[in-house]
Order: structure tokens, then C-alpha cells, then sequence
């Protein structure tokens, strides 16, 4: 009789433990979709390496005035998307086109990779997942008989959806290593061009939709005209181009803004690339730059912005300037604000531009003069071009 009941007991021991292995493998059976597939990475430097199943051989040839490159593609399994990212050099002219070849059709990804934005540059670009119906071929065909194409990084991604007000972009897409991209980006056709937005007691406002080229020797002041009585606000843009551990040199009105935050994104991006001459280690691709404007600054009527870079011999490329004030009229605590933050910004070692003191070139009489967008607001009204 002992040994029935110690036999009973046992067996429920046995099944207590194959429940809580039942429950726990719920959580790890399965990753998330596409985030199990593996990723793969091509490196013009880094021949020879071991490329997942889904992926390859890589095929990279001149032609006559045309360099070709292109790779197998084997979709898995599921409703993954694929995400690439193309890393490269642009001519000072010239095309790059991405084709995909599948099995019934080849459909043109993007006409031109090139952007004019950077020497070095990054762009990513999404296949539906429609179009991977089979095996095929991701094709880059461009101009010249050198290769444009530094590193090309695959990765299959899955839709993301997140809790954002009506001005949120429409689609959103999540990589295994954190990055997230609107989906107007990923299409090779470009982006949207960028509107304003009205957050409740804050306007969110296009400055200058861009692209503008800026360097040392030719300054840009763009221009915005606010009505009502702006309090303090933030101007944030995307630019590319700019050197790692520089930071460009922003005024508002005259004074230097202090404290720009320029984004340095984490170093698994594929932007990095080092110059095999130098050894300096350079970035392609947009980032984000974001400066505050402390109260006392921004006034009624005509606003000056003042942007240029400060080393010598670098040049930028600036899109998506946006402005965002928010108003006296709605902001019952501003006078304490106005009392704690000093009109005045620490001024950094050069010129005001409000006084003529820009240093430009030979027959440059002063910063180029732009005006923003239309905003079709009461609040802030930015010129047309």
C-alpha cells in the first residue's frame, strides 16, 4: 500500500514538472516574428565570411561604365518583411538603382540610391512581403566602374505598432537591434514631405523641408515670421555629412544657442566606416540634431534662425527643420520660467551673425537668405519661398 501512494506521489511530481515546462516553454518556444530569422551582412572589406542560409552567394563586377553587385535571396518561411540598408559612396554624379528579381517578375526598388546629401551615405529600403514570393536576387546597378556599395545589412522585420497621437507617421517597422524606421522611408521613391503639427498649446511648425547645403564659407539664415507672443521653444533638424565630435553653430535672433544635442548612434550601426588613409572613422547617414531656445529669445513677428558649420572643411546637407514655441497666451508659468532661465545663452567664440561679423568667402556678402514653409496656422504663420 506504501509503495502504490509513493508511486502516486511521484507521478504527481512528474506531472507538476512537465506543466511548468509546458508553461514556460509558451514564452521561449517562439521568438518574435522575423526576429528569429538570422540577419546578414555584406562588407566590401570582409570577404569570406560565413553568410546565413537564406542568403547568398554575392556577385560584385564592373561592366562598361557600370558596376553590378548583387546576391541570392531565399525567403524563409512566414510573413517577414526584409529591411536592407545600403551603405556607399556617392559620385559627384551618377545613379544607383536596386532591383529585385524574383521568380515571376523584377520590380525596381529605388531608381537612385544617391541622395546628393553626403559623400558617404546610408539609405534602407523595404521588400513587401508580397514580392518575396520565391528565391531571387537583390540587384545594385550603378554608374562608373567602381563600387558605390561599402556594406549592405539584411534584416527581416515585422510591422510595430505604438501608442501615438494622429500625426504619428502610419507605419513603423522594428529591428531585432532597436532601430526603428517610419515606413515612408523605407520606399524608394523617398519620403513624405514633412507638415506641421498643432499639439494642443505647442506648434509644431516646418522651418524648411530641406535639402540644404551648409558649410563653413556659406552660412544659411532662414526665416520665420510667429504671430502672438512666443515664450520659449525648439528647433530640431536632421542633417548628414557632419563629422563625428563636431556640432554645427546655431544663433536665434542673434544670440548662440549652447547645448545643441547631435544624435551618435549606437556603434552596431552600419554607418560607421573608417578611411583606410586617415584612420578617422566616419558616419553616412541622417542624424538628429535638437537645440533648446530659452525663453526671452523667439519674438513677435520676423524670427532669424542663423545655421553654419564650423569645421573648415566639412559640409552638410540639413533637412526636416522644424520649430516648436510654445505661447505666453497658454502658459500661466512663463514669467517664472522667463526669471530662471537667462535671456541671454553663453555666447561661444564667434561672431554674431545678427551684427555682420560672419566669416564667408571671397564675393559671399552674407549668410544665404530661406524662408520656411507655408503652415496654414493662425498661431505661426511661416512665408512661402
Amino acid at each position: 500500500m506504501g509503495g502504490v501512494k509513493k508511486r502516486r506521489h511521484d507521478l504527481a511530481r512528474l506531472g507538476w514538472l512537465f506543466c511548468l515546462l509546458w508553461a514556460g516553454s509558451l514564452g521561449t518556444a517562439e521568438a518574435p516574428p522575423g526576429h528569429s530569422i538570422p540577419p546578414a551582412s555584406w562588407d566590401a572589406r570582409k570577404t569570406g565570411e560565413p553568410f546565413p542560409s537564406w542568403f547568398g552567394p554575392v556577385l560584385a563586377q564592373p561592366g562598361f561604365n557600370m558596376f553590378t553587385w548583387r546576391a541570392q535571396i531565399r525567403p524563409p518561411v512566414g510573413e517577414a518583411k526584409l529591411a536592407i540598408t545600403f551603405v556607399f559612396r556617392e559620385p559627384a554624379d551618377g545613379f544607383a538603382r536596386v532591383i529585385w528579381q524574383g521568380p515571376r517578375r523584377a520590380v525596381t526598388l529605388c531608381s537612385n540610391l544617391f541622395e546628393r546629401a553626403a559623400s558617404l551615405h546610408q539609405r534602407t529600403l523595404l521588400i513587401e512581403r508580397e514580392s518575396l514570393d520565391g528565391p531571387g536576387q537583390i540587384v545594385v546597378e550603378s554608374t562608373g566602374t567602381l563600387p558605390a556599395l561599402e556594406r549592405v545589412d539584411l534584416i527581416w522585420v515585422e510591422p510595430l505598432v505604438l501608442a501615438a497621437g494622429w500625426t504619428a507617421p502610419s507605419g513603423l517597422y522594428l529591428t531585432p537591434t532597436g532601430k526603428i524606421f517610419p515606413a515612408d522611408e523605407l520606399q524608394g521613391a523617398g519620403r513624405h514631405l514633412p507638415v506641421d503639427e498643432e499639439k494642443g498649446s505647442v506648434m509644431d511648425a516646418v522651418l524648411d523641408a530641406g535639402p540644404v547645403k551648409i558649410d563653413a564659407q556659406n552660412p544659411v539664415r532662414f526665416v520665420a515670421p510667429i504671430a502672438g507672443k512666443p515664450a520659449y521653444g525648439r528647433i530640431e533638424a536632421q542633417v548628414a555629412g557632419l563629422s563625428l565630435g563636431e556640432e554645427p553653430s546655431v544663433w536665434v535672433n542673434g544670440q548662440a544657442m549652447g547645448g545643441l544635442a547631435v544624435e551618435t548612434p549606437g556603434l552596431d550601426d552600419p554607418g560607421y566606416r573608417e578611411n583606410l588613409r586617415s584612420r578617422e572613422i566616419g558616419y553616412g547617414g541622417w542624424r538628429k540634431v535638437v537645440v533648446y531656445v530659452p525663453a526671452g529669445v523667439l519674438r513677435s513677428g520676423e524670427n532669424q534662425v542663423d545655421w553654419r558649420e564650423t569645421g573648415l572643411a566639412s559640409q552638410t546637407t540639413l533637412r526636416n527643420l522644424r520649430l516648436q514655441v510654445v505661447f505666453a497666451s497658454v502658459q500661466a508659468t512663463v514669467s517664472t520660467v522667463a526669471q530662471a532661465v537667462p535671456p541671454t545663452p553663453a555666447v561661444v567664440s564667434l561672431p554674431s551673425p545678427a551684427r555682420g561679423g560672419w566669416t564667408v568667402g571671397a564675393g559671399s556678402a552674407g549668410p544665404k537668405l530661406r524662408t520656411g514653409l507655408s503652415s496654414g496656422s493662425r498661431v505661426v504663420g511661416l512665408r512661402t519661398e
